[in-house]
């Protein structure tokens, strides 16, 4: 097996491939070495698997994580482009992937054994669906709260690509992830708004993925802010702020008022119904949610109400064939 560093003329293997697995990642080494053990005990066979791990600039070596994970028998490729954020990593998995299914993840889960099989199974199930997402559970439930986050897709319709797959040709159809969107936010849920016009995206609980919690704290809060802009744009693209259950007619008057009023007033609650059992921990939400309306009131409310956004509404393809 050959690493390829490079975005461009990637030539890979030529065996038969059924299923690639796109892993972005961007210094992550420890997690990322875990999430391969995960994945070497798949009991979908790895004769007809490829994982790209899509690496996004990484400062620290990798490496010694990609031995490792050759070492366990998994038929990996080491794809490297320079800092351009999750949705342009993910794109350069998608171009030099050969399977007709395109399965995702993060370097940071851990893959339940049947994780693979079961969105593979989903897809051939239903020929008309052009992709399936999983379960995304806590790995390290209740370890932060009521100060800690992450993603969670308990019941359907959140579209997180720690736990989905996609045929290779309704993303090619649609254009790959669009890399206006740099933060590991929303890039999926507009990737899913944009794709289902070429068919339904289906749920399969049954691919479990778990994914941990981090601890929240003023710089999460603060970069949180500047992912406002992109549910603003899929207000403006698709008439929904960032999932279908949230219709809207005035995008941008929507997005002042739940960041600045909404967001942090949820804090509060949360804060006040932990004060009894965790009165510093409450102490210290409520301030992140002084904060987060504070930051809000100064970056996002400006952004939302004069910003121009017309230029961006219409959607780029970065993906042909």
């Amino acid at each position: 097996m050959m690493d390829q560093t490079t975005t461009t003329g990637i030539s890979l293997e030529s065996k038969p491939i059924d299923v690639s697995i796109v892993i972005p990642t961007r210094n992550r080494a420890r997690d990322l070495r875990r999430c391969l053990e995960s994945l070497a005990g798949q009991s979908y066979p790895l004769s007809r698997v490829e994982i790209l791990i899509c690496d996004d600039g990484s400062t620290e070596p990798l490496a010694e994580t990609i031995k490792a994970g050759k070492e366990l028998g998994l038929p990996l490729y080491h794809l490297r482009q320079e800092p351009a954020g999750p949705a342009s990593a993910r794109n350069l998995g998608i171009r030099a992937a050969r399977g007709a299914i395109i399965a995702m993840t993060d370097s940071d889960t851990i893959p339940d054994r049947s994780w693979l099989g079961s969105l593979i199974d989903a897809l051939r199930s239903h020929p008309a669906a052009v992709g399936v997402e999983g379960r995304v559970e806590a790995s390290n439930q209740g370890e932060f709260e009521p100060l800690g986050e992450g993603p969670v897709n308990l019941e359907g319709g959140v579209f997180l690509t720690c736990n989905c797959a996609y045929r290779r040709s309704a993303l090619v159809a649609v254009g790959g992830f669009d890399e206006t969107f740099p933060f590991p936010a929303y890039e999926d849920t507009e990737l899913a708004a944009s794709i289902s016009q070429f068919g339904p995206i289906i749920w399969q609980p049954q691919a479990l993925v778990l994914h941990p919690r981090r601890p929240l704290g003023v710089a999460t809060v603060l970069k949180k802010l500047h992912h406002w802009e992109y549910v603003l744009l899929m207000g403006m693209r698709y008439g929904y702020l960032g999932w279908k259950r949230y219709p809207v007619r005035y995008p941008r008057l929507r997005v002042a008022l739940l960041s600045v009023i909404a967001l942090p007033l949820s804090k509060f609650r949360t804060a006040w119904q932990w004060a009894g059992r965790s009165p510093q921990a409450a102490l210290k939400l409520a301030g992140l949610g002084l904060v987060e309306a504070l930051g809000a009131l100064w970056l996002v409310a400006p952004l939302a109400l004069c910003g121009n956004f017309r230029h961006r509404v219409r959607r780029l393809r970065y993906l042909d064939e």
